[in-house]
């Protein structure tokens, strides 16, 4: 089974994922598809039942799970990009060693710290890489130069095959089919001279434990590249080659049950 659904915001998206998956068999799907419009947008109420389930779990919160996409606070109160990845980069190894889920890496900390390997027709390459400050960089000039291309800001979480592809997946270190990094890439579009849009794949997506935090996270990683560049937030489309609505099912369903007027087809 697959399928695509479009949503307004991140809460009406992430329950009309978790209904289409409870109706799958095994509740899992592959390739499936997530369109949420305003990235940045919640419903209150549904965010609100979402952490009161994962607490009842002893599950991350959502902004747990968010933050190693995206840290917001970091950069709410850094003065820029340069110092939001210094002051990111000195609290990493707390963050790896304290908490047990992050001790293969955080997602942002690879996008903006990805141990690329050199690169023959480019000198000086290799070694630590800033793709997000890269990938801010170019849509900058582009912009300022009046020729923006469109479609190659990339954020790759795999092979860096150029200074536009922001990886997070590291070819010989991440070798589990089911573990980090299941976000394996991440691709900004430019739409005019208006909007930044991202589309995020996921190899795995677990949508109970991290689905809401993830939405969370991208979209706000999002929000940041828009706000460094001057484009206005776009939409935010999430692929995943399988997707699960893993347990506990009984909590999820009466959450589906009561926010049932939000849930879109």
């Amino acid at each position: 089974m697959s399928f695509m659904v479009k949503a307004d915001n991140i809460s009406t998206a992430w329950l009309a994922a978790a209904r289409k998956l409870e109706a799958a068999p095994k509740r899992k799907a592959v390739h499936t598809v997530v369109r949420i419009a305003d990235p940045v947008g919640e419903v209150p109420a549904v965010r609100a039942a979402m952490e009161q389930l994962l607490a009842g779990q002893n599950l991350q919160s959502v902004d747990t799970v968010a933050n190693t996409i995206f840290p917001a606070a970091f950069a709410r109160s850094s003065r820029d990009h340069a110092e939001l990845v210094e002051r990111y980069l000195k609290i990493y190894p707390v963050l790896t060693t304290r908490y047990s889920k992050n001790n293969k890496g955080t997602y942002f900390a690879r996008m903006i710290n990805y141990p690329s390997a050199p690169n023959p027709r480019k000198r000086g390459s290799g070694g630590p890489w800033d793709q997000i400050s890269e990938v801010i960089r170019t849509i900058t000039v582009e912009l300022d130069g009046g020729i923006p291309k469109g479609a190659r800001y990339e954020v790759g979480l795999g092979l860096p095959d150029d200074a536009l592809n922001v990886q997070v997946f590291v070819p010989g270190t991440d070798t589990s089919a089911m573990a980090f990094p299941c976000l394996s890439h991440c691709s900004f579009q430019q739409e005019g001279e208006e909007y930044v849009h991202l589309l995020a794949h996921y190899r795995y997506q677990y949508l109970v434990e991290r689905g809401y935090g993830n939405f969370v996270g991208l979209g706000g990683l999002l929000a940041y590249v828009a706000g460094k560049t001057g484009l206005k937030v776009g939409r935010l489309t999430v692929v995943a080659g399988l997707a699960q609505l893993e347990p506990p099912i009984l909590p999820v369903t009466k959450m589906l049950d009561d926010f049932a007027d939000l849930v879109v087809a």
